[in-house]
């Protein structure tokens, strides 16, 4: 396999980060990775594989607070939300666009990556060919059960108190600023996507966005089920939709974060969905 490239990409507060290119022909398609909550770049490293190996251009973003060098840990006096996440999104989308110039470039995010990439289509959609959502959805408590609104009153109290979320501690995503999870737990209460300073609800951008868009549910992922991805793609109401339920004839499902180190299962649906694309 091609040795992968290392972006780094500097913040203004004096922190950085990576973005992994893997290149395939200079107008190859770019797969750009933006991980799940907690996760670091290198776990989706057999996914880029994959995708190189199939002919295309593989890129993966590191999550600010998740850096594998460059960055610091979420605390009471480093804090972040949605809207620092989605402007290191929009750096990475840059970076690769300087390095490939007229390279087609699709985002493929997973949980809260794809968050985020919905979020930038809606900002951004002439910067991209198409977006994917692989094992994402939407928090929305009414979605899911009463409880979930419990969840998300619970995440953001203890967000408030500590000053950071110890999600490490609770299997739900790794140590993570408290801004982010604020934001996270309004979108669970209101079923918005809404953050900043001052607050702007990027629902009717993000429903605006004219672009094709790929949704894959996972058979045994209880962190987006598919009426979650349902949730989420309803937001993408301009958007060209296809969707997908991967895994459910598979002895071991597929689960929200296996899918990554199982590549076979996930790669040949992009590939095929890209190839309509283009």
């Amino acid at each position: 396999m091609t040795s992968a490239e290392q972006i780094t990409i500097p913040r203004t507060e004096g922190t950085s980060f990576t973005v992994r290119l893997t290149p395939s022909e200079s107008t190859a398609p770019v797969v750009l990775i933006v991980p799940a909550m907690g996760v670091r770049a290198g776990y989706y490293g057999k996914l880029a594989e994959a995708i190189h190996e199939a002919g295309l251009t593989a890129a993966i973003t590191e999550l600010r607070g998740h850096e594998e060098s460059g960055g610091r840990t979420p605390s009471r006096r480093y804090d972040y939300g949605y809207a620092e996440l989605l402007d290191d999104l929009h750096a990475a989308v840059d970076a690769v666009g300087h390095r490939l110039p007229g390279a087609p470039v699709y985002l493929l995010g997973h949980s809260l990556g794809g968050h985020l990439g919905a979020v930038y289509a809606g900002l951004h959609p002439q910067a991209l060919a198409g977006l994917m959502l692989v094992a994402s959805g939407s928090v929305w408590w009414r979605l899911w059960h009463p409880g979930m609104y419990l969840v998300g009153v619970v995440v953001s109290a203890i967000s408030r108190v500590l000053g950071y979320f110890p999600g490490h501690r609770f299997r739900f995503g790794g140590r993570e600023s408290r801004r982010q999870m604020l934001d996270w737990s309004r979108f669970c209460r209101t079923g918005r996507l809404e953050f900043g300073n001052p607050r702007v609800n990027h629902d009717p951008a993000i429903a605006a966005a004219e672009l094709p868009v790929l949704g894959i549910s996972l058979a045994g992922d209880g962190f987006a089920p598919p009426r979650a991805l349902t949730g989420l793609l309803d937001k993408l109401r301009s958007a060209r939709i296809t969707r997908l339920h991967l895994g459910a004839d598979l002895p071991e499902p597929p689960g929200h974060l296996r899918w990554a180190r199982r590549p076979e299962l996930v790669v040949p649906e992009l590939l095929a969905w890209i190839k309509e694309q283009d």
